[in-house]
């Protein structure tokens, strides 16, 4: 999946979830580790900054956590914009309209999750509203099939 990331970066908007995130910090050259706890339908308060996604959200903010695995050495390039005990939530990369969270925005012990996942899906299309269309990234993918 990092593979795919990769070649899709900067010309698709991607948003990734739990294992998506996870795929995210390593395309990006972070690191992803043992949590140090077994998450599995545990709520959670998680801080953000405020920004993109999270702007006008409450802080904190409860999300659902079902992980055991967590990103860390997160790469320069991706902005940090959420976060527990240390522990990464939710990175960003604004030129390249990629985000991912750790968490289940669309779990019902999120908080607020249809509010963040509607900001985030607006936040991820501003990058499709600037070429105007899909239909440049699906001619070229289509192409490249053998």
């Amino acid at each position: 999946m990092p593979e795919l990331l990769t070649r899709m970066r900067g010309k698709l908007p991607i948003i990734g979830i739990c294992l998506g995130h996870q795929a995210i910090v390593e395309a990006y050259g972070g690191y992803v580790g043992q949590a140090g706890e077994i998450l599995h339908g545990k709520a959670s308060s998680i801080e953000h900054d405020g920004q993109a996604m999270f702007a006008g959200l409450m802080n904190p903010l409860p999300v659902a956590r079902y992980h055991s695995l967590v990103g860390s050495d997160i790469p320069a390039g991706l902005t940090i914009n959420a976060h527990y005990n240390g522990m990464v939530m939710a990175v960003r990369h604004d030129a390249d309209r990629v985000c991912g969270m750790q968490f289940h925005p669309e779990s019902i012990l999120t908080s607020q999750g249809a509010r963040l996942l509607e900001q985030t899906l607006n936040w991820a299309l501003q990058k499709l509203e600037q070429t105007n269309s899909l239909q440049p990234i699906l001619e070229n993918s289509i192409r490249r099939r053998p």
